[in-house]
């Protein structure tokens, strides 16, 4: 994959992982009944695409 296609990729992935953990937190805000693990693991999600992403940028 090219270092454009790559960094395309990691962001879109990123995106997709902050409007998923955003809707949780609305799902959460709405109704009480989220269990606290989906949360911890749509966060550990979010620092996963996001440490993916700058690695593409070369930001270690």
């Amino acid at each position: 994959m090219t270092q454009p296609a790559l960094k395309n990729t990691k962001f879109d992935e990123h995106v997709d992982a902050i409007e998923k953990h955003k809707a949780l937190l609305e799902k959460l805000h709405l109704d009480s009944d989220t269990h606290l693990d989906e949360v911890n693991n749509s966060l550990k999600r979010l620092t996963l695409t996001l440490e993916e992403y700058l690695k593409v940028l070369g930001i270690p």
